[in-house]
């Protein structure tokens, strides 16, 4: 299984010689909305031509409608066509957009070799939930590979711990950047829990990603890779990627 970070939540893997596109943000630098009013994200452009990005996708997986995660511009940019795999209360919605193959993922379908089905998360703390709305991850499988638990915009939460508990997964890719609505968060991990879901994941590599991109984070990479350092945790159990690197498992 190979994992590129392309920037903030999106990603690519390939497994079992299947190419998935997860929540594609293709605004350029500066493009999108502002989070915190401080200034417009992303605060970082692509780090490839949307062409190199999409060529041989056999399907996007979109996790949530917030805009950092199905952009307009993915939105025009991807074929009508290309198999969207979604949060089942989103279907309808990305549908209406005009895309021709929207599938609900639920509690699993097949792409090719690989088996995905969706899992739950907390989109922050109660207070924000209202206008945060509902979320999902995705678990990812296939014969021969290492199971991918991608955990999507969640807190550390008790929905998060049972898969990790449960399905036990070889890869875990959290989003770290602790980013506020109205003060109120965080809205996705922060330093602790990520630690914390080192902790939880003994059997796991983890991946931090939605670093360095949104106005409203509050954590960095260099926060992130610092206060593992400072918990001794092992840089091979906690990778923090830069946008584009590509990781191999």
């Amino acid at each position: 299984m190979q994992i590129r970070l392309i920037r903030s939540a999106t990603l690519v893997v390939q497994m079992a010689d299947v190419r998935l596109l997860i929540d594609p943000w293709l605004a350029s630098k500066g493009e999108g909305k502002s989070y915190s009013g401080r200034g417009p994200s992303p605060l970082v452009d692509l780090p490839c031509s949307l062409e190199e990005l999409l060529h041989g996708i056999d399907a996007v997986l979109v996790s949530h409608l917030h805009s950092d995660h199905f952009d307009e511009v993915a939105q025009r940019m991807l074929p009508k066509s290309m198999p969207i795999l979604c949060h089942a209360p989103d279907r309808d919605q990305i549908a209406g957009m005009g895309f021709s193959d929207v599938q609900a993922i639920g509690d699993g379908m097949a792409v090719g070799g690989v088996t995905i089905r969706t899992t739950d998360g907390r989109h922050g703390p109660p207070e924000v939930l209202d206008d945060m709305g509902e979320v999902s991850g995705f678990l990812i499988s296939a014969a021969g590979e290492p199971t991918l638990y991608w955990a999507g915009d969640t807190i550390l939460c008790p929905e998060v711990e049972a898969v990790l508990a449960e399905e036990r997964p070889e890869v875990v890719v959290v989003h770290g950047c602790g980013a506020l609505w109205q003060g109120k968060g965080p809205l996705v991990m922060d330093g602790p829990m990520v630690l914390n879901t080192v902790r939880l994941s003994a059997h796991a590599t983890v991946v931090v990603t939605h670093l360095d991109a949104v106005d409203h984070a509050t954590v960095s990479r260099a926060d992130l890779r610092r206060m593992a350092a400072e918990a001794s945790i092992d840089k091979s159990r906690l990778l923090v990627p830069e946008d584009g690197e590509i990781l191999s498992f």
